[in-house]
């Protein structure tokens, strides 16, 4: 019996995976859902029947697990980068020359017989993700997060119908793919219709939805979401046996099962992907999901390691965004808001109207001088977009709707929060509030000091922060470090039970641990960012020594050579902060918590092996953590890629390097391996 139940169970893992590919990938289904779901409700009472048959590519893993108790963060093999956008046929040809001029050719003629190519295909507004098999299996699913680190997800992917639990064919050893979770427009509406039933708060548009449903701790609730992924890019490949994307493409959708576009098409002339662009617009609008622009990226991977990455994108891709779509409404009033640093900001309040997916009801007006340059005016007529199609701003004023000659719009003498006066700084186009203990100006603050790579304080979102703020409990940084005085009182505010309580308690705590160069990074001093206040702290190594320091020596040491980026305004900003009585008492404050206000100094390098060197760190190391491995190179000179190219001086090779390793040996590069980089870290200590 047991023989035949594992011979059941392997029969319909396979059934229901083929009628699953018909049906999520294919739209071209055989059965009904019904026999599906009866097939789908036999293996589980099998599966139950016999746990020693449990598989992780099982196809009962989509219908959801045990409920998760948070998300784990995680490294991404390759980083995920941002890709830079373009708006018009002429920005796209500047990318061309570009990427022509990086690749040292005159032509476009680039590998000798090979025909230079690009791949377009459409830019879907989801929400990125990261998947890893590993001999064909679905083993991690990462969500974008900052692009170096993500939230572990996995649970949760394995529930989108058409991400494959187990790949088909013979894929490589590790295939890391990355693509674009997102929620078909049925889906979105169903949804919408049974939340409005329930009185509950409408999802914005489909890609806040997926977002919001990927971070349910839930399987089972995002199971039943119906959200479908499509992959557009690579990570790690060991090994890697193509020489183009497009190839690498048609390979993962033909031969392995991954979900890939149909939209996406091959090229060697950029006119013909400007048609492309042009003739995508009108399809897009038919859809079952929402796309906003065309990626358009160079075909051949050699090139693609060529030409490298800024530290925020690939220079071998753009995406082009279709024009923001437009609408006309009423502008109800102008109201102004406050933020962190003490901007003061006008606010459109509209007569609610629908743009690109979404109902607007605010919208930004930038500052005084838009203001004034579009003359805009209470009760005016106004046309509406959405900036990259998530703000939405007033572009202009329909002067021929406009009736009478309605007041001229001025700006506030006052704070419209604490009732402070309001300046505008030589050279700069914003209102500003300087009072320190502004009430609108701290919880910006501290939304921002608790928030993810600031001190990560776990539980204390933006809403938190408004509901404890609204009844007194915060009105400080010091006050995070109170609250669990305050527990009984926190209990019976509403939808604060034991276990949320706890969960903030703790994320508070961890948070004291976080290091000098976090908490000056977190505490919105103006034009401080997080990697000057890393370099300050690991100069200085405490709070002490960087408020005994003169503007001038903060001055000398921040506009040394070594430091180019960061200016005389970040120390001025810094000694004025440190030695103001509102910045003294929050020094006192966090110290009197026991936060930590130190970090380790690191000096700089003067003589070392790694100054100057363009390196990449490929493979794993069973010594070293990459992300802390990343940062002790750079504090020892060193600029750290992501991808092999010419200019790579050095490449540090640990076990399964893969494709990298044999880039850096066709090249010449110097490669290290992890006995050699030891060697070297440990004479530099001697």
């Amino acid at each position: 019996m047991t023989q035949e139940a594992r011979q059941r169970i392997e029969q319909l893992r396979k059934e229901l995976n083929h009628h699953n590919k018909l049906y999520y990938t294919d739209a071209a289904p055989e059965i009904s859902d019904q026999r599906y779901d009866e097939l789908m409700s036999d293996l589980a009472a099998l599966e139950r029947q016999h746990p020693e048959y449990q598989s992780p590519d099982s196809p009962t893993h989509r219908v959801g697990g045990e409920i998760l108790e948070g998300f784990q963060t995680k490294d991404h093999a390759v980083p995920m980068l941002s890709i830079d956008n373009t708006y018009d046929k002429e920005e796209l040809t500047a990318w061309h020359q570009r990427v022509i001029s990086g690749l040292g050719v005159e032509s476009d003629d680039l590998f000798g017989d090979v025909t230079f190519e690009y791949v377009a295909e459409p830019k879907i507004d989801g929400v990125a993700i990261s998947l890893r098999y590993e001999d064909g299996i679905l083993v991690q699913a990462l969500t974008r997060g900052n692009g170096q680190q993500g939230d572990d997800i996995t649970a949760n992917a394995k529930t989108v119908r058409n991400i494959p639990l187990k790949l088909d064919g013979n894929p490589p050893a590790v295939l890391e793919v990355r693509g674009e979770v997102y929620m078909p427009h049925s889906s979105f509406q169903a949804i919408n219709e049974q939340r409005e039933a329930e009185n509950l708060q409408l999802f914005a548009n489909p890609r806040n939805a997926t977002a919001g449903t990927l971070k349910q701790k839930d399987p089972k609730a995002v199971a039943k979401r119906n959200l479908r992924c499509f992959v557009h890019g690579r990570g790690v490949i060991e090994p890697n046996t193509w020489d183009t994307y497009f190839d690498f493409m048609q390979a993962i959708k033909n031969e392995f099962g991954l979900p890939v576009n149909d939209n996406v098409k091959k090229f060697d002339k950029l006119d013909d992907v400007w048609q492309f662009i042009e003739d995508f617009d009108a399809k897009r609008k038919d859809l079952s999901y929402d796309t906003d622009g065309i990626v358009v990226k160079v075909n051949n991977l050699e090139a693609q390691e060529s030409l490298g990455s800024t530290t925020k994108a690939p220079r071998w891709c753009i995406a082009y965004k279709y024009p923001a779509e437009q609408v006309q409404t009423k502008l109800l009033d102008i109201t102004w808001q406050v933020g962190k640093g003490g901007t003061v900001t006008p606010v459109a309040e509209l007569e609610s109207v629908f743009v690109a997916g979404t109902t607007v009801r605010r919208a930004t007006l930038h500052n005084m001088d838009e203001i004034n340059r579009k003359d805009i005016r209470k009760g005016d007529r106004v046309v509406v977009e959405k900036a990259g199609e998530i703000i939405p701003q007033v572009v202009s004023v329909v002067m021929e709707a406009r009736e009478g000659d309605p007041p001229v719009t001025e700006a506030p003498a006052a704070c419209p929060s604490c009732d402070g006066p309001v300046i505008r700084e030589e050279g700069e186009a914003a209102l500003r509030c300087n009072n320190p203990q502004c009430p609108a100006q701290v919880r910006e603050k501290l939304i921002w000091f608790a928030g993810r790579g600031q001190m990560d304080i776990d539980g204390l979102g933006e809403k938190v922060v408004h509901q404890l703020a609204d009844v007194d409990l915060l009105k400080s940084f010091g006050d995070v470090y109170k609250l669990k005085e305050h527990a009984n009182q926190i209990l019976t505010l509403e939808r604060f039970g034991k276990t949320k309580l706890d969960n903030l308690l703790d994320g508070i705590e961890q948070s004291k641990q976080r290091g000098l160069a976090r908490v000056l990074g977190s505490l919105g001093i103006r034009h401080l960012g997080a990697k000057a206040a890393r370099i300050i702290a690991q100069h200085f190594g405490d709070i002490d020594e960087i408020a005994k320091a003169s503007v001038e020596e903060l001055q000398d040491f921040l506009v040394s050579g070594q430091k180019s980026g960061i200016g005389p305004q970040i120390a001025q900003s810094l000694h004025q902060f440190v030695n103001s009585e509102a910045g003294k008492q929050i020094i006192a404050d966090l110290k009197a918590s026991g936060v930590n206000l130190t970090e380790d100094k690191v000096q700089q390098p003067t003589d070392s092996p790694f100054l100057g060197k363009t390196v990449v760190i490929t493979g794993s190391f069973a010594d070293y953590d990459r992300k802390a491995l990343t940062e002790q190179l750079q504090n020892l000179g060193a600029k750290v890629t992501s991808s092999v190219s010419k200019k790579t001086t050095l490449v540090i090779a640990g076990e399964a390097a893969g494709s990298k390793l044999s880039k850096a040996n066709e090249l010449g590069i110097e490669v290290w391996d992890e006995a050699k980089l030891t060697q070297t870290l440990q004479e530099l200590t001697e």
